[in-house]
């Protein structure tokens, strides 16, 4: 399959906030946070 294309900010955006509420509910913890945010982010 090919590579997927980079998000949109805006999708970025929504998907850093999505995350941030799991992480606000307890959901995610500090680290898993931490990650899904570097994968979001493209680092």
């Amino acid at each position: 399959a090919p590579a997927a294309a980079p998000a949109a900010p805006v999708d970025r955006v929504a998907q850093l906030t999505a995350l941030a509420d799991l992480k606000a509910q307890g959901l995610l913890t500090d680290e898993e946070f931490a990650a899904e945010k570097a994968r979001v982010l493209g680092a």
